[in-house]
């Protein structure tokens, strides 16, 4: 029986999932009992140094809770939805763009964190999006089933940690949409529809950027479709019944209007394909801009396609997880430093994967240097060229991309039963 291609997909693969599963239980005892294998001392120490980052999070929150961070602006949201003002319009400036650059929704994901004490509320919404990005790198790192899971996550927490601290410490919603998306994939790779529809919706309740993973994955993932109808529809409604329907419809105009306004942005502050291109003296305007990024997504569809039909899982997943990621890092136009942590662990899965076997050693490490390059030079560099990480991360991202093509193309199409 081959391997499950897209159209397999349609059925499930639960139950082939769960037969290796406990081939790869029987085989793991085998050699812990041969090999020594001290599974629970690397995943006590990875375990170990996500609390330290925690506790280091809290500490720093607690004593300067408005120095590096984005909270207030959540904050703001919130408390602007509860008096049912305008979320998208600057209160102190009327000519200057609101700060807010998410659906309603996520208004209520924050509000639990804003309804408790300064700064509690924020201590713990940091450590909630790290529990939970922690916890997504352990589920998609055991899809692997290399025998030595707890190892691997030691290495890949502390890869996915140097790119994300910034991200952690500002609290930024980037961290708690990399950690859904990550989840997203790994239930997508254990066949696992519905959870997979939720973290997918909640990850476009997070940014709106999500919509890019939801559609790649409708295109091979079919038994999310109706799921995620009915996600998208709570979706929806939810805001109906927390505000009146003449502001809830306004607020949407205006979320509609004000994430266009900022599609064609082509200032010279964010790390997407236009930061390299500017740094070598092309950069695009707002309608090319446009072009080149629709262009991209179709491009990227295409892979999606090609390569969801050469691989399977967990690989499928991965490439899933890698190709949306790369795409936004790339070509959404406000990638700032900090979304990098939303590449941060399909690039560590990645590295490990390529690392792992004998085939791509050396790309493994050429993805290890990428992304402790993008997490360490730019503040190394900074004196240098402050605007180092506007191109270098691109840069990076555009050679993961290459190498994601390369493993898409050298793949052979898994044939399908008769």
């Amino acid at each position: 029986m081959y391997p499950e291609g897209p159209v397999l997909l349609k059925r499930g693969n639960r139950g082939d999932f769960e037969r290796k599963t406990n081939e790869y239980t029987q085989n793991r005892k085998l050699m812990i009992k041969s090999d020594g294998y001290n599974a629970s001392l690397y995943l006590k120490v990875a375990t170990l140094i996500w609390v330290i980052l925690i506790l280091v999070l809290c500490i720093i929150v607690f004593i300067v809770p408005l120095k590096h961070t984005v909270t207030p602006v959540y904050h703001e949201a919130v408390q602007r939805w509860m008096a049912g003002e305008p979320l998208y319009i600057n209160p102190t400036n009327l000519y200057s763009a609101s700060l807010y650059f998410y659906f309603p929704q996520f208004v209520f994901i924050f509000m639990p964190f804003h309804l408790l004490p300064n700064p509690f509320g924020d201590i713990l919404w940091r450590i909630v999006q790290t529990g939970l990005l922690s916890w997504a790198i352990w589920r998609i790192i055991s899809l692997s089933r290399t025998l030595q899971n707890e190892r691997l996550f030691l290495y890949a927490s502390v890869f996915s940690i140097i790119q994300s601290l910034g991200a952690l410490r500002n609290g930024q919603a980037n961290v708690f949409f990399a950690a859904l998306t990550v989840h997203a994939a790994a239930c997508l790779a254990r066949s696992q529809w519905g959870l997979a529809a939720l973290c997918l919706i909640g990850a476009l309740t997070v940014k709106p950027l999500g919509l890019v993973m939801i559609l790649l994955a409708v295109v091979v993932y079919r038994p999310t479709i109706g799921r995620l109808a009915v996600g998208i529809s709570v979706f929806l409604i939810t805001p109906f019944l927390f505000g009146k329907s003449s502001y809830v419809l306004s607020q949407y105009q205006q979320a509609l209007e004000h994430l266009a306004s900022f599609s064609v942005i082509t200032e010279n502050r964010f790390a997407d394909v236009n930061g390299l291109l500017r740094a070598l003296g092309i950069g695009l305007t707002g309608i090319a801009s446009q072009i080149i990024r629709m262009a991209a997504g179709l491009l990227t569809l295409v892979f999606w396609w090609i390569g969801a039909k050469r691989t399977h899982e967990p690989e499928r997943a991965w490439l899933l997880l890698a190709l949306t990621t790369t795409y936004l890092m790339l070509f959404n136009p406000m990638t700032e430093g900090n979304s990098y942590v939303i590449v941060a662990p399909i690039l560590a899965v990645y590295a490990i994967h390529f690392l792992q076997t004998d085939i791509h050693p050396k790309l493994g490490w050429g993805l290890v240097f990428m992304g402790f390059s993008i997490g360490v030079l730019p503040e190394i560099l900074r004196r240098v060229d402050r605007n180092f990480s506007l191109w270098w991360s691109p840069l990076m991202m555009l050679l993961f991309s290459a190498i994601l093509v390369y493993t898409i193309l050298s793949r052979q199409s898994l044939r399908q039963p008769a």
